[in-house]
């Protein structure tokens, strides 16, 4: 079971299932390009819908609150990738195998390089 705090409020979410998959996709995405094409705000969203049940403009609004009362987007995706890792049919559906979660999940540990800037 996962676990996602947003706007102070923690969640537990079960496994994913295919009536999650329908319904983040009813919100008018398709799971597999947001996922291949990164686009983190889609894919928080639909999660967000999931976990409350809600549609896609309330969700929007909850992200919306939960960053700007100081939360983080990235909570919410890092939450979404780990219920992915937990999910067998979305690793299915999202082409996913062990070794591609395994990797991704070292991905996110690594530090990202900085720029070391030169004085003059």
């Amino acid at each position: 079971m996962v676990k996602v705090k947003i706007n102070n409020k923690t969640y537990n979410v079960g496994e994913l299932e295919f009536k999650d998959y329908t319904h983040m996709e009813e919100q008018g995405f398709s799971i597999v390009n947001a996922f291949s094409k990164n686009q983190f705000m889609l894919i928080a969203m639909g999660f967000v819908c999931v976990i409350l049940g809600c549609d896609r403009d309330y969700a929007e609004t909850v992200i919306q609150q939960h960053v700007l009362g100081g939360g983080n987007v990235r909570d919410i995706t890092s939450a979404f990738a780990e219920a992915v890792a937990e999910s067998d049919f979305f690793r299915k559906m999202l082409g996913m195998t062990e070794t591609e979660q395994e990797s991704e999940e070292l991905e996110e540990e690594k530090p990202k390089p900085t720029k070391k800037v030169q004085a003059k």
